[in-house]
C-alpha cells in the first residue's frame, strides 16, 4: 500500500476508533505495514476493499484496533524526565511514604511494550535510590494489550539499541550479553509484574503513587477518550501522587484536579 494510499484510509478509519490521526504522521509506516499485510492475508485488492470488507464485518475493527497499536520504546527514553524523577519527584513520594509510615511505593507503566520503561524504573531504584530510602520497597505493575510485548518484556532480552541511552556501568551491572542480545539479571526483573490489559480497563482498579503513561493516552486516543481516561485516573490517586506523559504530550485544556511539576514538563501532580 502507497504511503498517500495508507494516510487517506487511516485518516477515515482512525477517527471511528476514537483515535486521533494527529498522534499518527510520525509512526504511520509501522501500522500501514501491518494493514498492509492484514488485506494481502484476507486476499482483498486494496485498501479500499479493506475499508468496504470493515463496514460489512464490524468484528474487523477490533483486528484494525490490534494493528495501530504503536510498540516504540527503550530504556531511559527522554532522559529529563528520568532525571526528574531521580532528583525530585521518587524523592518526594518516598518522603510521603515515610510520613505516613507506609512502606511500598507502588508504579504502574501504561502501555509498557517489551518493558524499557519499567525495567529503567528498578534500574533508577537500585542503582541511585534504593541506599537512601532503604525502608521502601518498589512495587511496579506493567501492562500492555499485545501478548507478544508481555512475553518479551518477561524474557527481558534487548538489541543494543534499546539500552543504548543506559550508561555504560549500568549496562555492565544489570545485563549479561548474550551474542547480540543484553539480557536483564532475574535481581532486577523481580520488582515488575507484567500483565495483559487494556489500559482503559486497568486505569482506577489499583491504588498507585506514581504512573508512567507515555507517548499512548494522550498521542493516540481522542480527546473524549483522554478525558475519561483522566476522570478514572482521579479516584485511583491520591493527593501528592504523580503522573508523567511523553515528552511532547499535555493534559487536555481546561482539567481540574492536577498541576504541573513545572512548565515544559510533561508531568503532573495529582491535587
Amino acid at each position: 500500500m502507497k504511503d498517500e494510499a495508507c494516510i487517506h484510509f487511516l485518516q477515515w478509519a482512525l477517527p471511528q476508533m476514537q483515535l486521533r490521526w494527529q498522534g499518527f504522521p510520525r509512526v504511520r509506516k509501522q501500522v500501514c505495514k501491518r494493514i498492509s499485510q492484514r488485506i494481502n492475508q484476507l486476499g482483498l485488492a486494496d485498501e479500499l476493499a479493506y475499508r468496504d470488507y470493515l463496514l460489512s464485518h464490524a468484528s474487523e475493527w477490533q483486528t484494525l484496533a490490534i494493528l495501530s497499536h504503536v510498540t516504540i520504546s527503550r530504556f531511559y527514553r527522554d532522559k529529563v524526565v528520568f532525571n526528574r524523577l531521580e532528583s525530585e519527584l521518587i524523592p518526594r513520594l518516598c518522603a510521603q511514604l515515610l510520613l505516613r509510615g507506609e512502606k511500598y511505593l507502588y508504579c504502574w507503566s501504561a502501555g509498557c511494550a517489551r518493558g524499557e520503561e519499567a525495567y529503567s524504573l528498578v534500574l533508577l531504584w537500585s542503582f541511585v535510590l534504593q541506599d537512601y530510602y532503604p525502608e521502601i520497597v518498589i512495587s511496579i505493575t506493567a501492562t500492555d494489550i499485545e501478548p507478544l510485548m508481555i512475553q518479551q518484556a518477561r524474557k527481558a532480552c534487548y538489541p543494543f539499541s534499546s539500552v543504548k541511552n543506559l550508561a555504560p556501568e549500568w549496562r555492565q551491572r544489570a545485563f549479561r550479553q548474550i551474542n547480540d542480545q543484553y539480557c536483564l539479571h532475574p535481581i532486577y526483573q523481580q520488582p515488575v509484574t507484567f500483565s495483559l490489559a487494556d489500559v482503559e480497563q486497568m486505569v482506577g482498579t489499583q491504588s498507585c503513587h506514581l504512573v508512567l503513561c507515555r507517548n499512548l493516552v494522550f498521542t493516540y486516543f481522542s480527546l473524549n477518550r483522554q478525558v475519561q481516561f483522566l476522570h478514572k485516573l482521579q479516584t485511583q490517586l491520591s493527593a501528592g501522587s504523580i503522573l508523567v506523559l511523553g515528552a511532547h504530550e499535555r493534559l487536555p485544556e481546561g482539567m481540574s484536579g492536577w498541576r504541573q511539576w513545572q512548565s515544559r514538563l510533561p508531568i503532573y501532580v495529582r491535587e
